[in-house]
């Protein structure tokens, strides 16, 4: 088990500039660690579906797909000949601490309502088009974005840029389910492919990891569904390592296309 499988990444999109930087380098940055990020995703994935893009080398990046006005290019793409897009797993970063007219470094909170309304945007023309789909949306984002809130203070506005962003993109989550309110555990009802919710992502985390030492590189990824601390980091029980969030794609999509049927018990022939 690799225990800094973003190292690689972060190290091939260098040079980071600085959060004061010029807009156009903090941009093609950006595009940089999205490309390489994908590769991770699709390496991880790749044991589950050998023929996903980009390919471990790099090549197939943002590889297309057919939609109603004609093609959508997507960051991490599963498909079947006969069932059509299997899976979509849309990338975003957040590196940079926000920087405008008052030349001060403030939060994490900037462009999170931008990259909700481009997520919704995704779902949209590749549900209409491919219900089936599952789409699983990920932003990447430094553990620091949990440390910029103010534990003290009772205003929901001094919670965490981590906390806002989940806040946030919690709405863009839960396509094919309801949930169940008043149980113990985690509950739904199965709706699948005949949502009519198109605009919603299956699922969506965040995967907030170390950006500097020994662990620069280290992940995990928070479940957008789940409440989110306040203020601070999410306990390691409550979320994800890269193994488990490959794990938890891969289910979403057997559900979703019952590759993987379940048997029952047979009444024994075997004589007494």
């Amino acid at each position: 088990m690799n225990a800094t499988p973003l190292r690689a990444a972060l190290d091939a999109a260098e040079p980071k500039p600085p959060s004061t930087g010029e807009r156009e380098d903090k941009k093609n940055y950006a595009q940089r660690l999205s490309n390489q990020l994908a590769i991770v995703l699709a390496n991880a994935l790749r044991m589950k579906y050998p023929a996903i893009t980009p390919t471990a080398d790099g090549r197939q990046q943002e590889s297309r797909v057919g939609v109603d006005n004609g093609m959508k290019r997507l960051d991490v793409k599963v498909t079947d000949p006969t069932l059509g897009l299997l899976l979509n797993v849309s990338v975003k970063t957040y590196s940079f601490q926000d920087y405008g007219r008052s030349k001060k470094l403030g939060r994490w909170t900037k462009n999170i309502v931008r990259n909700d309304h481009e997520l919704r945007s995704e779902a949209m023309v590749l549900h209409q088009r491919q219900p089936y789909s599952v789409l699983v949306a990920v932003l990447f984002e430094p553990f620091a974005t949990c440390d910029d809130g103010n534990a003290s203070s009772k205003s929901d506005v001094n919670k965490s840029s981590f906390a806002h962003h989940v806040a946030t993109l919690s709405k863009r989550s839960g396509r094919g389910k309801r949930p169940v309110y008043g149980t113990a555990e985690r509950a739904w009802v199965d709706f699948g492919a005949e949502d009519p919710r198109y605009e919603l992502f299956e699922r969506v985390f965040i995967g907030l990891y170390e950006t500097d030492g020994e662990n620069r590189g280290a992940v995990r990824f928070f479940d957008a569904e789940r409440p989110p601390p306040r203020n601070g980091r999410p306990l390691e029980r409550d979320t994800l390592s890269m193994e488990e969030f490959v794990s938890e794609v891969d289910q979403e999509v057997r559900r979703r296309n019952r590759l993987a049927p379940t048997w029952a018990e047979t009444v024994s022939t075997e004589e007494e």
